[in-house]
């Protein structure tokens, strides 16, 4: 991963209101490659991550919005300066899936609906709307633009049970036309 995108999280996040540090590191993923892992260290007042993840996906284009956002206590550094990415704790990734991409329109409809709603360059069928940073708001508008293209009565709560393309997909299967 090019140190410039590395740095230009970093400068993103560094400006954050409510942040005392941050480390960006590139972070090797068995299935899906490199990724980003943000690690922030809370500053006096304290942090509502759901926020600190809302503006990260407003102001980074979806492929340099970090895979995690980790909070610890402090940024460890090396006799450089540099962060010390064997003293940060292993991010978890597990809902970083590799890349499955659509096998039917209404499964690229699905896929570029959730992409655009998310701030990702693209999403694959198995891509989870949960580690993505999916929340309510972001529910609301995916079920609202599924409903109006495909005729069915979609809701969010529909998203939450399925959170996947590939769910979703196999949901308005079973679902009634309008």
């Amino acid at each position: 991963m090019a140190t410039a995108a590395i740095q230009n999280v970093r400068d993103v996040l560094a400006v954050y209101p409510g942040l005392a540090d941050v480390a960006v590191l590139a972070h090797e993923h068995e299935s899906v490659g490199q990724v980003l892992v943000a690690y922030v260290v809370p500053g006096s007042s304290g942090l509502n991550l759901a926020e600190l993840h809302k503006y990260v996906r407003k102001q980074l284009p979806g492929s340099a919005v970090p895979a995690a956002i980790m909070v610890v206590d402090a940024i460890p550094v090396n006799s450089a300066g540099m962060a010390e990415p064997h003293a940060l704790p292993a991010p978890d990734l597990r809902g970083v899936m590799p890349y499955r991409p659509p096998d039917t329109p209404r499964q690229e409809a699905l896929c570029t609906i959730f992409a655009e709603v998310l701030a990702r360059p693209r999403c694959g069928v198995d891509d989870n709307f949960f580690p993505l940073g999916g929340e309510s708001i972001d529910a609301m508008l995916i079920a609202s633009r599924a409903s109006a293209i495909f005729g069915q009565d979609i809701s969010m709560d529909d998203l939450f049970d399925a959170p996947t393309v590939a769910e979703l997909d196999r949901l308005l299967d079973l679902m009634p036309l309008g």
